[in-house]
């Protein structure tokens, strides 16, 4: 089985568990209006035990619980069944007995009572079947949007290259056919969805019956559904403008996309009741779509045939009109007339549009761009508030807990702004479509060109996320430099953003389509955001510093790659790969080495208890880097890089050069490092006493402290650790391989601040001064001698003083 049958099957699979929980939405809607009608008439709704105990005038005698040393009324325990936490069940329990004592039996409804039961839908109230038809509705809208994919198509431009087949001696039927029927054979979704028809089915008929249904009724009801979405689009390609069927088609998908995860996230957030709410006025009017779909007759039975009778009239229906808006489209040629909107005159606003950006008119023309496409304000716009909202959502219990205030509108801001430009850059790179390959000919480069739009779209995406501070500032001024910190953070952290957007453009092909983003490029891009708003929703600056830092090497990886990749863009078959080690390899090993020693402790903890947590942690870190090291070495031998060009300055002349007298070479190198380890490890012994007693970081430091002394064997193997595996691991990958890639994409300072900051925020932040200083000075040991011996050196001595100190 190869990569992509095994994603797809994947894909099929999550798309199921997606709607069964649809379904089991559905059905929760519906009885949550139930429950809804039935708190609004007063009555509370309890257990069929406290029911039938109240009806037969034992609610208030008390039995055994548990052991029986206990003994509860039922209005106590169904107090505590309805309680979300036991401080609210004395409350909850004086309201159950108030109501007993007022309305008696008609206070009270049964959750076994049919008014609220989904089998008996007809003899519910019209909230319930008003929520069931809209969560109905939100499924079929699923369908009918979802398209060719399952995610936002920024990068489509929307000609309807299916025409082309017209030239091909093949019917026309056939070709409607086969464009209509395209979305089955490309969407996961459509071939999981009769999932929901089945699992909807068997919460009120037999399991066999429930398969039938997803048969019988849920294939012709996706036929109908996608043969529907697929003739809206092939109408908007032929009847609507150039500029404005992008925009149509882009809000289709933003639609779909919206309702995919709309109906499990009712089921998982329970907000069904808040949506009762908000749609009660609606209820005055019928809504039988619900019960026609699972077959309610007006006696409140069920009839399976008569389900399915409605399920073929749906599905024909949806057939039928999708031949009658093809036919509508074609009926009077297959290219748009062009709309007087199309052409813009050159006048004196051009003119002085031209003037004002002289310097460079590549910004006249890109602001132009997005304001005279009309896909271009849906897809910049509103996918990524779309996209940021769900972020939002998922991230809703960190954003309770953290309160309402400055730091949660600086987090939306943060997850808008990295989205809007994530998915600006594609978008702006498409539309110049051909022409943007023009400038390879040009004597400005491409790279200059593309560096270019990269700080033009951090401009306009900081705008909007400055305005949002803006505002923030406007409603908790005493929180203004707090803002301010954020503000400096994002515009490090956009700039970084914007030339990772840069690095995904593509080719655009001879049908006129652009080339598929890798998913690995895409997700690297990301890398950093999440880290960096949550740290800024939960005023983390440790995490949100390190989300910048991440972010801003991984667009140096990224631009790396980028800039080998550039020339070869029309011939991707002779592009070469930049030479190893790069970036990229050295950021990945880095991640294999904390991954891997955290994985090898979790598993040995588990297995050996946590008393050995320490023997574990020193085991898993010393697996961990012997594994790194030899798979590293290993893969660049494989590549052409001697495991002495990772331990050996390979960029400029060095203070003793490689050819010097070994005897006075290596000794002065590795003297040089162990003064500075011995000057360093006084330096961080004094920051490290600032921190007990001045810092407010003091109370985590004792924490450590008190931690290290009672786990047993944790000084020793923290000892181990720190001083006879991580210089030389740490020094391999930090200051071999990353340093030298670095100072192959950066300057001298830039790749010496970059590697040392990369290494400090790998480590707890109370310690990211000395460990930055460490870095700093390694990385200049390692330049200037030429061996990274000396930098071993340096780092073992340090670790040796301040844990022998500290110890």
């Amino acid at each position: 089985m190869n990569a992509s049958s095994l994603g797809l099957g994947l894909a099929i699979i999550v798309m199921a568990v997606l709607n069964a929980a649809g379904a089991l939405a559905v059905r929760n809607l519906v009885e949550v209006g139930g429950r809804y009608d039935a708190d609004r008439s007063g009555r509370v709704l309890v257990s069929d035990e406290f029911f039938e105990a109240f009806r037969d005038g034992t609610a208030g005698e008390t039995t055994p619980v548990g052991d029986g040393r206990r003994r509860r009324s039922a209005f106590a325990r169904e107090a505590l069944r309805l309680a979300d936490t036991r401080e609210e069940a004395p409350g909850i329990e004086a309201h159950l007995r108030e109501t007993a004592q007022r309305r008696g039996l008609d206070g009270f409804i049964s959750e076994g009572d049919t008014t609220i039961h989904f089998a008996t839908l007809t003899h519910a109230g019209r909230l319930p079947a008003l929520l069931g038809s809209l969560g109905l509705l939100v499924w079929g809208t699923m369908l009918v949007c979802s398209g060719e994919g399952v995610v936002f198509d920024v990068q489509r431009r929307r000609h309807p290259i299916w025409e082309w087949l017209f030239s091909h001696p093949v019917p026309a039927s056939g070709v409607f056919i086969a464009e209509m029927l395209s979305p089955l054979a490309a969407n996961p979704v459509y071939v999981a969805a009769p999932v929901f028809v089945g699992v909807l089915y068997a919460t009120l008929y037999s399991p066999l019956l429930s398969v039938g249904a997803g048969l019988l009724a849920g294939v012709p009801l996706v036929v109908g559904a996608a043969c529907f979405g697929r003739a809206i689009e092939i109408a908007l390609l032929l009847r609507a403008s150039g500029r404005s069927r992008g925009a149509f088609i882009g809000l289709m998908n933003w639609m779909g996309f919206l309702c995919l995860p709309l109906l499990p996230a009712i089921l998982v957030a329970d907000i069904g009741l808040t949506i009762a709410r908000a749609v009660s006025p609606l209820a005055a009017f019928r809504w039988p779509l619900l019960g026609l779909f699972i077959g309610s007759r007006p006696d409140g039975s069920l009839s399976f045939v008569a389900g399915m009778l409605a399920c073929w009239s749906v599905a024909g229906v949806a057939i039928a009109g999708s031949v009658v808006v093809c036919l509508w489209a074609v009926g009077r040629g297959l290219v748009a007339p062009s709309s007087a909107s199309a052409t813009v005159p050159v006048g004196p606003r051009r003119r002085a549009g031209v003037t004002r950006f002289r310097r460079e008119p590549l910004f006249y023309k890109e602001c132009l761009w997005f304001v005279r496409d009309r896909s271009a304000l849906v897809e910049a716009i509103l996918i990524p508030v779309t996209v940021a909202a769900s972020q939002l959502f998922q991230f809703r219990g960190v954003a309770r807990r953290a309160g309402s205030g400055w730091h949660v509108l600086a987090a939306g801001a943060i997850l808008f702004g990295t989205y809007f430009i994530s998915i600006l850059g594609p978008k702006s790179l498409t539309s110049e479509g051909s022409a943007l390959w023009l400038s390879l000919t040009w004597p400005r480069g491409l790279e200059s060109l593309l560096r270019a739009k990269a700080w033009l779209w951090s401009i306009i995406t900081s705008t909007i996320v400055f305005l949002i501070l803006a505002f923030a500032v406007t409603r908790y001024p005493a929180d203004a430099w707090r803002i301010a910190l954020v503000a400096l953070g994002w515009t490090v952290f956009c700039r970084s953003m914007a030339d990772k957007s840069v690095t995904l453009v593509t080719t655009t092909s001879t049908s006129g389509q652009p080339e598929p983003i890798p998913w690995g490029r895409r997700m690297a891009a990301q890398l950093g955001m999440v880290t960096f708003a949550v740290g800024v929703l939960n005023q983390q600056w440790p995490m949100a510093f390190m989300g910048i830092v991440y972010s801003y090497a991984t667009a140096a990886a990224m631009w790396q790659y980028f800039r080998a990749r550039l020339p070869f863009l029309h011939d991707p078959w002779s592009e070469t790969l930049p030479a190893p080690p790069t970036l990229m390899h050295a950021m990945v090993a880095i991640s294999l080495l904390g991954e891997g020693g955290g994985l090898v402790t979790g598993v040995l903890t588990g297995l050996t208890g946590r008393g050995n947590y320490a023997v574990a942690a020193a085991i898993g870190y010393l697996l961990s880097a012997a594994v790194v090291a030899f798979g590293v070495s290993q893969f660049l031998a494989n590549r052409g890089v001697a495991f002495a060009a990772v331990r050996t300055w390979q960029g400029a002349r060095s203070v003793v050069p490689l050819d010097a007298d070994v005897r006075r070479g290596v000794p002065f190198g590795l003297l040089l490092g162990a003064l500075g380890g011995v000057t360093l490890s006084v330096v961080a012994l004094g920051w490290a006493h600032l921190l007990r007693h001045y810092a407010i970081d003091s109370e985590a430091v004792r924490l450590s402290t008190e931690r290290m002394a009672a786990i047993p064997h944790l000084r020793l193997a923290f000892a181990v650790m720190a001083i006879g595996i991580a210089p030389f691991a740490e020094e391999y990958l930090f200051r071999g391989l990353l340093f030298q890639a670095m100072h192959r994409e950066w300057s001298d300072w830039r790749a010496t601040v970059g590697s040392a900051l990369f290494f400090a925020v790998l480590h707890p932040p109370t310690a990211w001064i000395p460990v930055g200083l460490v870095g700093l000075a390694n990385a200049e040991l390692f330049k200037r001698t030429g061996r990274l011996g000396p930098a071993v050196a340096l780092h073992m001595v340090y670790n040796a003083m301040v844990v022998g100190i500290s110890l």
